[in-house]
């Protein structure tokens, strides 16, 4: 079981803990103001993917224990360090004593782990005006730039964060991103997975946090599409959040979504009748899930049906030229590799935001979450189970991909995903 030592620092108050209840306890926004202050370092062993085992030590950030931190201790809290997470509060009262402490952290840094990698992030944005957040966020990123070039660290990736919406989803995505080992090769193949589906987007997601560690995009689509309903990649992800974020009976509501219990206990949730369009959750009840597919037996593969060897051989011959295009795509942060002009960079962190609330209502009405479909005149999208530590949604924007070959893709392509995807 591999185990990765991730640093979590930054002043006292600065919201450290908090956001790694929200990511790692299920805790929700408001629930962390009950959190007390860290005292000293706190450990936590923190799975991720099932084999990966986040060693994390949230460190007090009281100036007594940076003196620790930086004599006493330094080489016990510095050494063999993966990552480094340095956070910054926004609204802070001493910000030259801040960059000091942070300048004292990255020299320790080079000095006990020179290969660690280093992310900061500055928090609490939701304090500042939203039309003053870009100006402000760039001034501290130019200030942190000229703190790590200071020290000698070039390489290093910065955000701006708040536990109040997807923002906070979309740094720790990044990170632990980072940490995956075989990332290259598991993105490679949901490319090869979205091709061969005749999917828009692919994103797989981690099953306890949610959050994102992959994704794949359609390079062109060849399908008929009418005008009426073309869309790019990405804007029926936008479509989906808009679905999922209005007035419907499934609702994202300040920072939770409360569904309807009867809709959890039953596993069928009407959204918006008059748009003919439909949530469904899979199996939000106590018994085992039954794929649909399998039940109905309809599903009769054609030219969007895989079966499961078909990845893995239809993958083959592309595969070194992926692996070698996914190690030099690896080098861009998650969020230049998503980025286009068309839609939300923030798009699946927001899904992961509102999913992940669902789930812990299902819990709260002691139902289990197995899966979703939304679905309207432009587009299908299925949030489904997929591997033993993973969740997939596939977007599907083509009429003529029948939602039973979908389904019977994802079902056939977990065992082979398996393979690349660390489990316990």
């Amino acid at each position: 079981m591999a185990k990765k030592k991730v640093l979590l620092m930054g002043k006292a108050h600065s919201g450290k803990t908090s956001m790694r209840s929200i990511i790692f306890a299920n805790y929700l926004a408001r629930d962390t103001m009950r959190l007390s202050p860290t005292l000293d370092v706190e450990h936590h062993h923190v799975k991720f993917l099932g084999d990966l085992v986040l060693n994390l030590w949230d460190c007090g950030g009281q100036d007594a224990f940076y003196e620790s931190y930086f004599e006493r201790d330094r080489e016990t809290i510095f050494r063999s360090v993966e990552l480094l997470i340095y956070v910054f509060d926004i609204e802070s009262d001493c910000p030259v004593k801040d960059f000091d402490h942070f300048a004292g952290v990255l020299e320790a840094i080079e000095e006990n782990s020179p290969d660690a990698r280093i992310f900061v992030l500055v928090h609490k944005m939701d304090l500042v005006a939203e039309e003053d957040r870009e100006v402000v966020l760039e001034d501290h990123k130019g200030r942190i730039k000229d703190a790590c070039n200071a020290c000698g660290v070039l390489n290093f990736q910065c955000f701006g964060t708040s536990i109040w919406d997807e923002t906070l989803y979309k740094a720790w995505s990044e990170i632990v991103t980072n940490l995956i080992p075989n990332i290259g090769v598991l993105e490679s193949h949901l490319d090869d997975f979205c091709r061969i589906c005749d999917a828009d987007e692919v994103v797989l997601f981690e099953k306890a946090t949610f959050l994102v560690i992959s994704h794949a995009q359609a390079k062109n689509h060849n399908a008929p599409i009418t005008a009426a309903t073309a869309a790019s990649p990405g804007e029926e992800t936008n479509e989906l959040l808009s679905l999922a974020s209005g007035d419907h009976t499934t609702s994202a509501t300040g920072d939770s979504i409360e569904p309807s219990l009867e809709a959890a206990q039953t596993g069928a949730a009407n959204i918006n009748p008059a748009s003919n369009t439909s949530v469904m959750s899979g199996n939000t009840s106590n018994k085992p899930a039954v794929s649909s597919v399998a039940a109905s037996g309809h599903a009769t593969p054609d030219e969007h049906t895989i079966d499961s060897g078909h990845i893995a051989a239809d993958a083959s011959g592309t595969h070194d030229v992926a692996v070698r295009r996914r190690q030099e795509q690896k080098q861009q942060p998650l969020e230049t590799r998503r980025n286009t002009p068309h839609f939300d960079t923030h798009r699946f962190e927001k899904i992961s935001n509102i999913v992940k609330q669902f789930k812990l209502s299902c819990g709260k009405a002691q139902s289990q979450f197995q899966g979703m479909e939304v679905r309207n005149s432009r587009f299908s999208a299925f949030i489904d189970a997929f591997t033993l530590n993973t969740y997939i949604m596939v977007i599907v924007s083509d009429p003529g991909v029948h939602t039973e070959a979908t389904l019977l893709n994802i079902k056939n392509a977990r065992t082979h995903f398996e393979r690349f995807i660390p489990r316990s």
